[in-house]
Protein backbone atom coordinates (compact mmCIF):
# COMPACT_ATOMS: atom_id res chain seq x y z
CA UNK A 1 0.00 0.00 0.00
CA UNK A 2 3.01 2.55 0.91
CA UNK A 3 4.52 2.08 -2.35
CA UNK A 4 1.44 2.47 -4.05
CA UNK A 5 1.07 5.60 -2.53
CA UNK A 6 4.08 6.81 -3.04
CA UNK A 7 3.62 5.93 -6.70
CA UNK A 8 0.73 7.96 -7.08
CA UNK A 9 2.12 10.94 -5.20
CA UNK A 10 4.99 11.19 -7.53
CA UNK A 11 2.73 10.70 -10.42
CA UNK A 12 0.64 13.73 -9.59
CA UNK A 13 3.76 15.73 -8.27
CA UNK A 14 5.41 15.33 -12.05
CA UNK A 15 1.98 16.55 -13.52
CA UNK A 16 3.00 19.94 -14.32
CA UNK A 17 6.98 18.82 -16.22
CA UNK A 18 4.48 15.69 -17.91
CA UNK A 19 1.72 18.27 -19.07
CA UNK A 20 4.54 20.74 -19.85
CA UNK A 21 6.38 17.78 -22.34
CA UNK A 22 3.52 17.19 -23.98
CA UNK A 23 2.19 20.24 -24.49
CA UNK A 24 5.37 21.83 -25.39
CA UNK A 25 5.68 22.37 -29.34
CA UNK A 26 7.93 20.01 -31.37
CA UNK A 27 8.70 22.14 -34.07
CA UNK A 28 12.03 24.12 -33.42
CA UNK A 29 13.83 25.64 -36.28
CA UNK A 30 16.64 28.34 -36.76
CA UNK A 31 16.44 30.05 -39.68
CA UNK A 32 19.06 32.98 -41.07
CA UNK A 33 16.55 35.65 -39.76
CA UNK A 34 14.37 34.10 -36.77
CA UNK A 35 13.67 31.04 -35.11
CA UNK A 36 10.65 28.49 -35.48
CA UNK A 37 9.31 27.54 -32.32
CA UNK A 38 5.81 25.73 -32.28
CA UNK A 39 4.45 27.79 -35.69
CA UNK A 40 5.06 31.06 -34.35
CA UNK A 41 8.06 32.80 -35.62
CA UNK A 42 10.43 34.66 -33.42
CA UNK A 43 13.11 36.71 -35.27
CA UNK A 44 16.53 37.18 -33.77
CA UNK A 45 16.42 41.10 -34.03
CA UNK A 46 13.26 41.11 -31.80
CA UNK A 47 15.09 38.80 -28.76
CA UNK A 48 16.35 41.40 -25.86
CA UNK A 49 17.72 38.98 -24.08
CA UNK A 50 18.96 34.98 -23.32
CA UNK A 51 19.92 33.00 -20.63
CA UNK A 52 20.41 29.30 -18.92
CA UNK A 53 17.00 28.41 -17.17
CA UNK A 54 17.60 26.20 -14.40
CA UNK A 55 21.40 24.80 -14.85
CA UNK A 56 21.20 24.69 -18.32
CA UNK A 57 17.93 22.69 -17.97
CA UNK A 58 16.28 24.98 -20.62
CA UNK A 59 16.90 28.32 -22.09
CA UNK A 60 15.41 31.19 -21.18
CA UNK A 61 14.36 33.81 -24.23
CA UNK A 62 13.00 37.75 -23.61
CA UNK A 63 11.49 38.82 -26.57
CA UNK A 64 12.16 42.86 -26.84
CA UNK A 65 7.84 42.84 -26.63
CA UNK A 66 8.35 41.24 -22.99
CA UNK A 67 7.28 37.80 -23.88
CA UNK A 68 9.25 35.01 -22.49
CA UNK A 69 9.88 31.54 -24.35
CA UNK A 70 11.44 28.62 -22.38
CA UNK A 71 13.11 26.04 -24.55
CA UNK A 72 13.25 22.88 -22.60
CA UNK A 73 15.91 20.99 -23.64
CA UNK A 74 14.66 17.43 -22.49
CA UNK A 75 12.61 17.65 -25.88
CA UNK A 76 15.18 18.39 -28.07
CA UNK A 77 18.39 16.18 -28.83
CA UNK A 78 21.56 18.05 -28.96
CA UNK A 79 20.88 21.12 -26.88
CA UNK A 80 24.73 22.26 -27.01
CA UNK A 81 24.22 22.62 -30.85
CA UNK A 82 21.20 24.55 -30.78
CA UNK A 83 22.70 26.91 -28.04
CA UNK A 84 25.09 27.70 -29.95
CA UNK A 85 23.62 28.34 -33.34
CA UNK A 86 21.23 30.67 -30.92
CA UNK A 87 23.87 32.60 -29.83
CA UNK A 88 25.67 32.79 -32.90
CA UNK A 89 22.63 34.15 -34.60
CA UNK A 90 21.41 36.94 -32.00
CA UNK A 91 24.79 37.83 -31.32
CA UNK A 92 25.44 40.48 -34.56
CA UNK A 93 22.22 42.50 -33.37
CA UNK A 94 22.62 42.44 -29.42
CA UNK A 95 26.08 43.11 -29.29
CA UNK A 96 25.64 46.35 -31.66
CA UNK A 97 22.88 47.34 -29.10
CA UNK A 98 25.41 46.77 -26.12
CA UNK A 99 28.55 48.60 -27.74
CA UNK A 100 26.39 51.40 -28.55
CA UNK A 101 25.08 51.79 -25.15
CA UNK A 102 28.78 51.42 -23.80
CA UNK A 103 30.09 54.19 -26.46
CA UNK A 104 27.15 56.38 -24.71
CA UNK A 105 28.80 55.76 -21.11
CA UNK A 106 26.25 53.66 -20.28
CA UNK A 107 26.14 50.44 -17.89
CA UNK A 108 25.17 47.38 -19.13
CA UNK A 109 23.23 44.32 -17.10
CA UNK A 110 24.16 40.81 -17.88
CA UNK A 111 21.27 39.79 -15.12
CA UNK A 112 22.03 40.00 -11.14
CA UNK A 113 25.18 41.02 -10.02
CA UNK A 114 26.59 40.96 -13.51
CA UNK A 115 27.54 44.51 -15.68
CA UNK A 116 29.97 46.14 -18.04
CA UNK A 117 30.43 49.45 -18.35
CA UNK A 118 33.41 51.40 -20.54
CA UNK A 119 36.25 50.67 -17.84
CA UNK A 120 35.22 47.90 -15.45
CA UNK A 121 33.33 44.28 -14.98
CA UNK A 122 31.45 44.11 -12.27
CA UNK A 123 30.47 40.64 -10.56
CA UNK A 124 28.33 40.71 -7.69
CA UNK A 125 29.80 42.98 -4.99
CA UNK A 126 33.24 43.74 -6.93
CA UNK A 127 34.71 45.41 -10.31
CA UNK A 128 37.80 44.64 -11.86
CA UNK A 129 39.51 47.44 -14.69
CA UNK A 130 38.73 45.58 -18.24
CA UNK A 131 42.25 46.51 -18.94
CA UNK A 132 43.47 44.50 -15.48
CA UNK A 133 41.70 41.25 -16.66
CA UNK A 134 44.24 38.18 -16.43
CA UNK A 135 42.07 35.12 -16.49
CA UNK A 136 38.43 34.17 -17.70
CA UNK A 137 37.50 30.50 -16.87
CA UNK A 138 34.41 28.54 -15.66
CA UNK A 139 34.35 25.70 -13.02
CA UNK A 140 31.50 23.25 -12.43
CA UNK A 141 30.52 22.47 -9.34
CA UNK A 142 28.21 19.59 -8.22
CA UNK A 143 26.08 20.59 -4.84
CA UNK A 144 23.98 18.01 -3.68
CA UNK A 145 23.80 16.54 -6.62
CA UNK A 146 23.02 19.59 -8.95
CA UNK A 147 25.15 20.67 -11.38
CA UNK A 148 26.46 24.60 -12.43
CA UNK A 149 29.16 26.55 -13.67
CA UNK A 150 30.59 29.22 -12.00
CA UNK A 151 32.38 31.72 -14.37
CA UNK A 152 35.74 33.03 -12.57
CA UNK A 153 37.43 36.31 -13.73
CA UNK A 154 40.49 37.91 -12.30
CA UNK A 155 43.05 39.86 -11.83
CA UNK A 156 46.35 40.02 -10.18
CA UNK A 157 45.09 41.39 -7.23
CA UNK A 158 41.59 39.34 -6.91
CA UNK A 159 38.76 36.82 -8.11
CA UNK A 160 35.77 37.36 -8.67
CA UNK A 161 32.91 34.80 -9.32
CA UNK A 162 29.02 34.31 -10.48
CA UNK A 163 27.25 31.36 -11.37
CA UNK A 164 26.29 31.34 -14.54
CA UNK A 165 22.67 30.66 -14.62
CA UNK A 166 22.61 34.17 -13.28
CA UNK A 167 24.30 35.74 -16.44
CA UNK A 168 21.88 36.87 -19.34
CA UNK A 169 23.57 37.40 -22.78
CA UNK A 170 26.97 36.05 -21.92
CA UNK A 171 27.70 35.50 -25.46
CA UNK A 172 27.23 39.22 -25.58
CA UNK A 173 29.56 40.01 -22.05
CA UNK A 174 32.21 37.53 -23.91
CA UNK A 175 32.78 39.53 -26.92
CA UNK A 176 32.79 42.64 -25.72
CA UNK A 177 35.15 41.71 -23.16
CA UNK A 178 37.48 40.41 -26.05
CA UNK A 179 37.14 43.88 -27.57
CA UNK A 180 38.00 45.72 -25.30
CA UNK A 181 40.83 43.60 -23.60
CA UNK A 182 44.92 44.75 -24.37
CA UNK A 183 45.98 42.31 -26.79
CA UNK A 184 49.29 39.99 -24.72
Amino acid sequence: MILGGLSLLMTVGQGPTLAYYLLSPRRLIFDEQAMIYGGETYPYAEMASIGSYVSKTATEIRMSCGKRLLLRWDIWQGAATWERILENRTLPHLWREARNALEKGERISFGPGASLDQNALTLRKGSIPIAAISTIRFVDQSNMGAQSRILHIADEHRELTVDEDRLRNQHVLFALLIDNLPAS
